[in-house]
């Protein structure tokens, strides 16, 4: 049997899922009691979630990744980076380790480091898994993998939405290759990665439609007498620009010290 890598980004799965669970989050000493309850509902229900993932997706091998505690790499190059996502509660951050034991009970394999963001782990070992020619699943609704479908050996899966995304389902979700995605998200911005001010996706769009990379954008947009629009917002902010870019891409070269045959599922 061919190998299949399932991936699984901790926190994407463990936040939706606790947010789902009926209870109150506000820090008072008289709803302790709902929040623990509603802790203890989404760790069952995370547990549920990830049994029928790996009954659907029958991986040979899998791995947990949570992310480590910041700063990253990108507050390095933006310190306001995910400033203004709301805060995990108190209650949910204080039982990961259960949400790690419980993993570690069925047989899954865990990852975390503090400084480094599970997102640029599950990269990482796509890329190597891509070089392998190993069939790779990323379960996460995060849009920041869908660069990483440029090969026809990875699939992102919507776990909620059971919806599997591949490269023909980028072209359809945003109108350009896969392989255009960064340049895309410099420009438009992606998540907590801001882009260009007042480019927007359809400039963005529009702007790869007509000079096909970002690269070519500068090169060949800087000519143009009088630039208008995005294009002139782009030229203007280009250091801007690039950040995103940077900050876009996901890593390829974490040492990870692990290797395939640690992330074997034990418990098929």
């Amino acid at each position: 049997m061919a190998p299949t890598l399932l991936l699984i980004d901790a926190l994407n799965l463990i936040r939706r899922i606790h947010a789902a669970v009926p209870g109150r989050e506000a820090p008072n000493q008289d709803n302790h009691d709902d929040e623990a309850q509603q802790v203890e509902g989404a760790l069952s229900a995370t547990v549920s979630s990830v049994q029928r993932a790996i009954k659907e997706c029958n991986p040979t091998h899998a791995l947990v990744v949570f992310d480590g505690d910041p700063p990253t790499w990108r507050h390095e190059l933006l310190p306001d980076y995910k400033a203004k996502r709301k805060p995990m509660p108190d209650a949910l951050r204080r039982r990961l380790s259960d949400f790690n034991k419980a993993f570690r009970e069925m047989g899954l394999m865990t990852f975390r480091r503090n400084g480094v963001e599970a997102d640029d782990v599950i990269g990482a070992i796509t890329h190597k898994a891509i070089a392998g020619k190993i069939n790779t699943i990323i379960l996460s609704t995060d849009k920041a993998y869908r660069q990483l479908l440029q090969s026809p050996l990875v699939i992102q899966r919507d776990h909620f939405q059971k919806l599997d995304f591949d490269r023909a389902e980028v072209m359809k979700e945003f109108g350009i290759q896969p392989e255009q995605l960064l340049d895309y998200w410099s420009m438009a911005g992606v998540g907590d990665i801001p882009g260009v001010d007042g480019v927007g996706k359809k400039g963005a769009g529009d702007l790869l439609a007509q000079f096909g990379n970002l690269q070519n954008l500068f090169s060949e947009g800087s000519n143009v007498e009088a630039p208008k629009g995005p294009l002139k917002k782009v030229l203007n902010q280009k250091e801007h620009a690039l950040l995103s870019l940077q900050m876009a891409t996901l890593k390829e070269d974490i040492d990870l010290g692990m290797s395939l045959k640690e992330m074997r599922y034990l418990n098929k």
